[in-house]
């Protein structure tokens, strides 16, 4: 005959309990990173070993007085930029110029331009453009003039004095999507 049992709490009296046991064993992955951040601080080491010169005089070699140059400035030294005053000063005026019969005709004296940037009906319009205009950083002015028995506001960029002015008044127009209309007063 068999004695009745109680299948709800099974103690195997063979197998220690868990508090008995201790630790879980360490798993494979903890093995595996420790392994692995050790071999990669080891080769570090040794990269840093063959890197470092084994004789400190060779590494001070470049910064020795014996080699340098009087031609190399010191750190405390500044150096000196002699291209912003140069580059001012190069402008070559036109000396020479076609005129309509095609002979040279030499002229000695600085050109000077007015761009036309918008011709209105409106005097608001045209004080809006300038408005614009001004905010660019050029200086403008409006010239009313009748033509035709009606009254046009025109707005004007100007006076600009030589063709490098002109270029960058006309590229100050261009970047704000303004077309202009180059005039010799």
């Amino acid at each position: 005959m068999t004695m009745p049992q109680d299948f709800a709490k099974r103690h195997n009296k063979s197998a220690p309990s868990r508090g008995a046991r201790g630790k879980r064993p360490t798993s494979g992955w903890v093995w595996f990173g420790t392994g692995l951040m050790t071999g990669l601080f080891s080769a570090f080491l040794i990269y840093l070993w063959q890197t470092t010169p084994s004789k400190p005089d060779l590494t001070h070699n470049a910064d020795s007085p014996a080699t340098s140059t009087s031609s190399t400035p010191k750190p405390n030294e500044k150096m000196q930029w002699d291209f912003y005053e140069i580059f001012p000063k190069s402008e070559v005026p036109i000396v020479e110029e076609y005129g309509q019969d095609g002979e040279k005709v030499r002229t000695a004296e600085v050109q000077t331009y007015i761009l036309q940037v918008g011709s209105f009906r409106s005097s608001a319009d045209a004080d809006k453009m300038r408005a614009e205009l001004i905010l660019l950083g050029l200086d403008v002015f409006i010239k009313v003039i009748e033509k035709d028995g009606q009254t046009w506001h025109r707005v004007l960029v100007g006076p600009i004095n030589g063709t490098r002015e002109l270029t960058r008044s006309r590229n100050v127009l261009a970047e704000a999507s303004i077309e202009a209309l180059t005039l010799r007063p």
